[in-house]
């Protein structure tokens, strides 16, 4: 009785040591097509909460969501993040489901891959189109610089939409993941350190394609002597990203800037010969790609932030092989077109865009006014968006964003045609607490 009595002191004592701090957000949306203003339904975060615990070096920080959609008024709640942090003198160690943060630029980081993305919020930015991984992570600080490391032992891959008809890149169904990922175990390392007036970080990461991709095939001739037709079987790509970035100042102007290199490499599939069926044929990919950002930021005397971005990717070397599974035969079947699985996901819009964005506030920050701009360099499309938020209250705001695509209609196949059904306009009621 009286160890169970100091054990409730002991407790008491520490629960008023503690701090319990949080904050949250409540958003009600409407999104309607400009073309019939119609209504897109699609799901969103209608409440966001963030709720942490800090009794001296340690921490424990959930964040959780509900998400909605209007159409159904149906909900699915969502932790996530749900973290132990302890800080001892050297640095930090984290524990759980973490949305980790790499590279210098605002967003739309090829250097960043340790979390997946949901494409239902790709025009989000931050870490609001992240999905939290199990992992633990570890900083430790010496002088200006420091050490990352990051362990994941159970693989996590992108959300992406499925047979959604409101969102135009909707993947018509379901696929069938007939390989799915072995090695589980995904780790990388990051080293940032002061260089004069800017910041210098490389990274290593070695983990499994976000996305799907053709893994093998059952091959079959319809009719002798012409082209057969193949039945893809998917799987993932392991790959390797190395990684840098940067942050310096000239003046009034920030310039960040981030480059990574992917190496992406089919994994041996390990088939039982003897259960293998004879259709069966073995695609091997061995592909280096590479992507990049340059980010040039200003701010003015009137305190509204200009700010640009050039987003690159190509394709260094590309190696294919088809082979029979049992007879290792090499043959001549066509390659599908090389999608990457890992990077930075706006990237899939153009191999050259530039982003152009400005921000501003007036009134005593009651009255916010944003514009952007995307611009395919490569071929011919373009984004425009722009929105004004009004703070009637404290804790209130109420948004309109008005968002357009331009194709080419000429090209039926270009992303930005594929969007113009998707220009919206979009209404929000934000209350935060």
């Amino acid at each position: 009785m009286k160890i169970f009595k100091k054990l409730t002191f002991i407790f008491s004592i520490s629960f008023s040591l503690a701090q319990i701090n949080y904050s949250g957000e409540f958003t009600a949306k409407r999104m309607t097509r400009i073309s019939n203003n119609s209504e897109i339904n699609l799901p969103y975060r209608i409440l966001s909460f963030n709720l942490g615990y800090t009794l001296g070096q340690l921490d424990i920080n959930t964040v959780t969501g509900i998400e909605y959609r209007n159409n159904t008024s149906k909900s699915n709640y969502v932790l996530r993040e749900a973290y132990l942090a302890y800080y001892p003198e050297w640095g930090e160690i984290k524990l759980g489901k973490q949305i980790h943060a790499w590279g210098s630029v605002d967003g739309n980081n090829p250097t960043d891959n340790i979390n997946p993305y949901d494409y239902y919020y790709l025009f989000m930015a931050g870490a609001g189109r992240k999905i939290g991984v199990i992992s633990l992570s570890s900083k430790i600080y010496f002088g200006n610089s420091h050490l990352e490391g990051i362990f994941i032992p159970k693989y996590q891959k992108n959300r992406f939409p499925y047979g959604e008809e409101d969102f135009p890149l909707s993947i018509p169904s379901k696929p069938k993941i007939e390989y799915p990922v072995k090695n589980e175990f995904e780790f990388g390392f990051r080293f940032q350190t002061t260089i004069g007036d800017g910041d210098l970080g490389l990274s290593i990461f070695k983990s499994n394609d976000r996305a799907p991709s053709v893994n093998a095939a059952n091959v079959f001739w319809e009719v002798e002597g012409e082209s057969p037709s193949l039945e893809s079987l998917l799987g993932f790509r392991e790959t390797l990203v190395r990684g840098l970035d940067f942050v310096t100042f000239f003046g009034d102007f920030t310039v960040r800037s981030e480059l990574a290199l992917f190496k992406s490499k089919t994994p041996i599939l390990n088939l039982h010969i003897i259960k293998s069926p004879l259709s069966l044929y073995e695609f091997q990919q061995d592909i280096s790609y590479s992507q990049y950002v340059i980010q040039i930021e200003y701010t003015t005397n009137s305190d509204i932030i200009l700010s640009g971005q050039l987003i690159g990717n190509s394709v260094q070397n590309e190696n294919y092989e088809w082979y029979h599974v049992t007879s290792s035969e090499l043959v001549d079947f066509p390659y599908p077109e090389f999608q990457p699985g890992m990077g930075n996901p706006i990237a899939m819009f153009s191999e050259l865009a530039l982003l152009l964005n400005s921000t501003g506030v007036l009134m005593d920050d009651r009255l916010e006014l944003k514009g952007n701009m995307m611009i395919n360099l490569d071929e011919k499309g373009n984004m425009f968006s722009g929105s004004i938020g009004y703070s009637p209250w404290i804790n209130w705001k109420l948004e309109s964003t008005i968002t357009k695509f331009i194709g080419d209609k000429d090209d039926l196949e270009n992303t930005f045609t594929i969007m113009e059904d998707f220009s919206n306009i979009t209404f929000n009621i934000i209350y935060n607490f």
